[in-house]
């Protein structure tokens, strides 16, 4: 198993388990759980466009590593892990609906992107 391989699965493994990550466990699993469902989705989505269809990734971080879509896959996903654990931590620990608002807001967020992507790929299917 390469190394991009066991990042991927690291960053699903903590994806799923977000007692890991949250510094109050209670008020923030369920949006933990939809936040890293719907970054999933994202990526998944991300992944498909950029290997079939040859779509164009617009984020200027993750950009460079366009003619690798899984490598750029897995350090998104890990930005992502990086990301919900600092909030979880920082913010979840004093302002627990802050955060929980925060990962909802996230959610609905990639959500958009992983409908965004398909209908990307559709349109790069019919040129």
């Amino acid at each position: 198993m390469n190394r991009w391989a066991r990042l991927a699965a690291l960053a699903l493994g903590v994806g799923l388990c977000p007692h890991a990550v949250c510094a109050e466990p209670r008020p923030l699993t369920q949006a933990t759980i939809a936040a890293s469902a719907a970054a999933a989705a994202d990526w998944v989505s991300t992944y498909h466009a950029l290997k079939y269809y040859r779509v164009r990734e617009m984020n200027p971080v993750l950009h460079p590593m366009e003619g690798s879509p899984a490598q750029l896959v897995t350090v998104g996903a890990l930005m992502d892990v990086g990301g919900v654990t600092a909030w979880n931590v920082f913010v979840g620990r004093d302002h627990p609906r802050v955060a929980t608002t925060g990962l909802w807001v996230m959610t609905a967020f990639r959500g958009y992107l992983a409908v965004h992507n398909m209908r990307n790929e559709r349109q790069a299917a019919h040129r």
